[in-house]
């Protein structure tokens, strides 16, 4: 009798160890499966569960994609847009990425193909409270198990962008790319700042920005399409309604005429091709004082549409086509190569940079 219950208890003791060892087993494999994942809080204030190594970033935005693309390019899985010049100085890697679509201006997104994407998070772009947390929790609820991170888009302003450049970087785990961009930045930012601070109003540069193919449309200052003149200390000579939102007010030759800018820059290949041999823009004075200039175009347009954090390389390149004389200690070829380098994540040839910085001229003969 006494053998049959010591049986039983050795038993009784070994299912216990098994099932002990099967209980810290699956303790383990818990503590695992919570490790893979990391409670975040998004610009808005909103508690979400992301993964804690974020793979794959879809952003519905041009600024949000085009930030992530220079701090993280090989999490980003896809563009808003399509890069339709013929020299996007991206590796293919990078040009070759499917266009997704998303929400801005007048695109709408479609969310089974970001879906069908699988990617680790979705960013949303902000720029002002209003209703945006009931928007932002309609894109999570169509998005279903995906995380939307809202993440405020101030980087559309060159000049209020440090938060959402340092939010980004730590979502992403690139905090030192996203310092090195902080600090290029605030460099840049400095020396303009330093230089134009003090040139008296009646010195300053009067500039309009041209457009549309027939640089009959543009922005005035406080719009942030045209922001780049007035962190550079130009006069925009608009003096026509702001539009919001994506801008470009309609207006006509005679306007311009009378407002007759020494400056005139433009993102516009088509008008930039054809202003010089224009007879209708011939007697405005940056006309005729060959002094119209043509934004460098590639990857993205550096002064305008898209917006992003890459306009604070356009705002070097309008410091110096406004005041050159005030500038003369600016490096742009080293600032391009550096930048594109650092943040483009391309190597210049001097051929590519030459191409960007002295567009052809052939108009102008």
């Amino acid at each position: 009798m006494r053998g049959k219950i010591g049986t039983i208890l050795l038993l009784s003791i070994l299912v216990l160890a098994v099932s002990s060892c099967g209980c810290a087993e699956n303790a383990n494999q818990q503590a695992v499966q919570n490790s893979s994942t990391i409670q975040i809080t998004d610009m808005l204030g909103r508690q979400l569960t992301v993964p804690a190594e974020i793979s794959s970033v879809v952003a519905t935005s041009p600024p949000s994609t085009i930030l992530v693309y220079m701090l993280a390019p090989d999490k980003l899985a896809g563009w808003n847009f399509k890069n339709n010049f013929t020299q996007p100085f991206m590796a293919e890697n990078y040009s070759n990425l499917p266009v997704i679509g998303g929400w801005f201006g007048t695109q709408t997104g479609n969310y089974e193909t970001i879906i069908n994407m699988h990617p680790d998070i979705v960013i949303e772009g902000y720029t002002t409270d209003g209703e945006i947390h009931e928007a932002i929790e309609r894109r999570q609820e169509n998005f279903g198990n995906i995380p939307v991170v809202a993440v405020n888009d101030s980087i559309i302003f060159v000049n209020k962008s440090d938060p959402t450049i340092q939010y980004v970087g730590k979502l992403l785990n690139c905090e030192d790319q996203a310092q090195k961009l902080i600090d290029f930045r605030s460099s840049v930012l400095s020396e303009i700042n330093n230089t134009v601070k003090d040139i008296p109003e009646d010195q300053k540069v009067r500039v309009y920005y041209a457009e549309g193919p027939k640089g009959l449309m543009t922005d005035p200052s406080g719009s942030q399409h045209s922001q780049v003149i007035d962190i550079c200390g130009g006069i925009n000579v608009a003096d026509c309604q702001l539009t919001p939102g994506s801008g470009m007010t309609q207006v006509s030759i005679e306007q311009v005429m009378n407002w007759n800018p020494e400056v005139i820059i433009t993102s516009n290949p088509q008008f930039y091709s054809t202003v010089y041999s224009d007879s209708l823009w011939a007697s405005i004075d940056a006309v005729k004082n060959k002094k119209v200039y043509l934004a460098p175009q590639n990857p993205f347009c550096w002064i305008d549409r898209p917006q992003g954090p890459h306009l604070i390389l356009g705002t070097a390149w309008t410091a110096k086509m406004l005041y050159p004389d005030r500038f003369t200690n600016m490096d742009l070829s080293n600032l391009t190569r550096e930048f594109y380098s650092e943040f483009f994540h391309y190597n210049l040839t001097d051929k590519e940079l030459n191409s960007l910085l002295n567009p052809s001229t052939e108009a102008k003969t």
